[in-house]
């Protein structure tokens, strides 16, 4: 099993002290940035790794406006109201990171492996657990999810064992 959490995107939280961003500290939001291209690194090196297993224990918690599944309000501590939208091209990153699950849907246990029948041949897909949302993610949340994964991991080696 294993676990990585990024943070990507401080909009809520500079709002919420009303800081203006950008080069004219003019905006409320600044453009997504790019903290993500190491998660990319990291599922591939795992990916190598665990090549010919049927398993893929791999969690990514990805956390921040940038990373928002819904929309939502934020007020300014001046009282104006900032809508924090999340499919704005400007913010969200999460087509960024499905690269890595291979576009499937987020927040979902991808721990077992997808064999794919194309032509004569099967393939198999290891595909990364990406869970994202806005708001941080709380220790409970990740270890509930992880506990899943584990468990989801053990099933599939048990699977393997030959108990006769």
């Amino acid at each position: 099993m294993v676990g990585e959490s990024k943070h990507q995107g401080n909009d809520v939280e500079k709002i919420l002290a009303g800081v203006l961003q950008g080069v004219k500290k003019d905006q409320d939001f600044m453009a997504a940035g790019n903290a993500i291209e190491r998660m990319h690194k990291n599922v591939l090196e795992l990916r190598n790794f665990m090549l010919d297993e049927k398993h893929f224990p791999y969690v990514v918690f990805l956390q921040g406006s940038n990373f928002a599944t819904e929309s939502f309000d934020v007020v300014r501590p001046d009282g104006r109201v900032v809508r924090v939208v999340h499919d704005s091209g400007m913010l969200n990153r999460i087509d960024r990171v499905t690269a890595s699950n291979l576009s499937r849907e987020i927040n979902k246990n991808y721990c077992e492996n997808i064999v794919v029948r194309a032509g004569d041949f099967n393939h198999m897909s290891q595909v990364a657990s990406l869970y994202c949302k806005a708001s941080p993610w709380a220790a409970g949340e990740m270890a509930e999810v992880m506990l899943e994964v584990a468990k989801t991991s053990l099933r599939i080696l048990a699977s393997d064992l030959d108990f006769g």
